[in-house]
């Protein structure tokens, strides 16, 4: 894989499933494998599937680090001796004699066939299918035993304002808040909050010095209507934090949604954001011939990219594109013609993640909606309009909606002649979104495609149930909040 610069970086050595590789101190794992050709980290839950780095996809970016499992790599920093493999796979790393079930029809797959009826429980049999069925999960091993048993003390924090995300909008208010004598706390997924609106050459607001800024700290709950907000740095060194707080504010920005088009799962297809990180932060160029595609914001994303050094060979808006072709990886992207490339990125459609204003403001037995007794303590920065995704009349039904638990659109479409057009039950009979994503960009795709077979509104249709704790917190770290959180009676 081409570097477009900083190739004075320090370079370190690490293993990957037992070969000995390079990388570049300050990049992630995740990127360093990228730079060495290297797309395919994980597995998909049935069918094994390449998944990689893409923005987009949790399961794609886990792994074993130095005996501790499901690690996100694209979060892990490069270091010396450092020891990476993947997981999922069967006899062991770097060899999956499991990914011969791609070779099975999708039906044979479906929800339920975990449950047969051959394996009834209590038996021998049922163990030993339990065990296998372990394998097609996904589900990693346990830590080395020889990793210490550590509780990583929490801290809990009681400011008047928590703003959670830090990019332009969550800078604005958390600086408005501080103006007007509020103790305000900005929490941001990433180390250096901001990236993608710096890495389009965008306007960053200095931060107001009097805002309390905890980097590096994704937000996996709200409690209590908000009140009682907890997050975990991805370092799992580090202990799990609480606010106790009047007032949350969620300026978390949007995403873009994969197209829902065969093969858009492939490790080289990536998100805006994944790929601009890449080639900003790390001087690596998502691929040697590059197309970017979306609702337009694809000209601007192009254009950062061939500023810095990138093959953009093609833009074109997604509602062009038919599917996309490769084994391991991209290997060519399909429109009125086919062609070649090795990576594809998109920039559009885009939406909000709805999970933490969903944990907060939610009531319903099965779906949650936000037009209920809403708590007033948690706000949203108010997103631009959503944009609509386009779904293709035919040519779609290998296409994965859900590519970590391998559910192709096939499967939803069956379901839903067959009457069945309760998302929650969707996601209930098919496992959609039930992986480390948590339902996003799944459920966007999901709704989707339900209005477009029944003539409905996606905007309208009630979402599954988003729980916390949502990603980024390790037992060590919950362990650490025990004697900072009070019951609640």
């Amino acid at each position: 894989m081409q570097r477009l610069s900083h190739a004075d970086q320090e370079r370190v050595f690490f293993n990957w499933n037992g070969s000995r590789v390079e990388g570049r101190r300050g990049d992630s794992v995740a990127a360093s494998l990228y730079a060495l050709g290297i797309r395919a980290i994980a597995r998909s839950r049935k069918k094994h599937r390449p998944l990689g780095l893409s923005g987009s996809y949790v399961l794609g970016v886990l792994a074993r680090v130095n005996g501790r499992p499901n690690v996100r790599l694209d979060l892990e920093p490069v270091s010396d001796g450092l020891e990476v493999e993947g997981q999922n796979a069967w006899p062991g790393p770097g060899r999956d004699l499991l990914a011969a079930l791609q070779m099975l029809p999708d039906r044979w797959v479906r929800g339920g066939f975990e449950h047969s009826s051959l394996m009834p429980s209590g038996t021998r049999r049922f163990q030993l299918w339990e065990r296998f069925l372990a394998y097609l999960a996904g589900m990693a091993s346990a830590p080395d035993a020889s990793l210490p048993s550590t509780i990583r003390p929490g801290r809990r924090i009681a400011v008047d304002a928590l703003v959670v995300g830090g990019g332009p909008a969550g800078r604005r208010v958390a600086n408005d808040l501080a103006n007007s004598g509020s103790r305000v706390a900005l929490a941001a997924r990433g180390a250096a909050p901001g990236r993608y609106a710096r890495a389009l050459g965008g306007e960053m607001p200095e931060l107001d010095p009097r805002v309390e800024l905890f980097a590096g700290i994704e937000i996996f709950g709200l409690y209590r209507g908000g009140r009682l907000t907890a997050g975990a740095s991805s370092r799992h060194e580090e202990g799990a934090v609480v606010f106790d707080t009047k007032r949350v504010v969620l300026a978390t920005g949007r995403r873009s949604i994969p197209p829902l088009v065969a093969g858009s799962h492939l490790p080289g297809v990536l998100d805006a954001h994944a790929a601009l990180a890449l080639a900003v932060d790390c001087g690596v160029a998502p691929g040697r011939a590059v197309v970017v595609v979306g609702t337009g914001a694809q000209a601007l994303v192009a254009r950062r990219l061939r500023e810095l050094g990138v093959n953009v060979i093609l833009e074109r808006p997604v509602a062009g594109l038919r599917c996309i072709k490769g084994r391991g990886g991209v290997g060519s992207v399909m429109f009125e013609t086919t062609v070649a490339c090795d990576a594809l990125v998109h920039a559009g459609p885009w939406r909000s993640d709805p999970g933490l204003q969903f944990q907060a403001r939610a009531e319903g037995l099965m779906q949650l909606r936000l037009d209920g007794a809403a708590d007033a303590v948690v706000e949203a920065v108010e997103p631009e309009a959503s944009e609509p995704m386009s779904v293709a009349e035919s040519g779609i039904d290998a296409a994965l909606v859900c590519p970590c638990m391998d559910v192709p659109v096939a499967e939803i479409t069956a379901l839903i002649d067959q009457g069945e057009t309760d998302p929650e039950l969707l996601k209930r009979l098919t496992a959609c979104g039930m992986g480390p994503c948590q339902g996003m960009p799944c459920w966007e795709s999901l709704s989707a495609l339900l209005a477009a077979k029944t003539g409905g509104d996606a905007a309208a249709i009630a979402r599954p149930s988003h729980r916390p704790p949502r990603r980024a917190l390790t037992v060590a770290q919950a362990a650490g909040l025990c004697d900072l959180v009070e019951p609640d009676r």
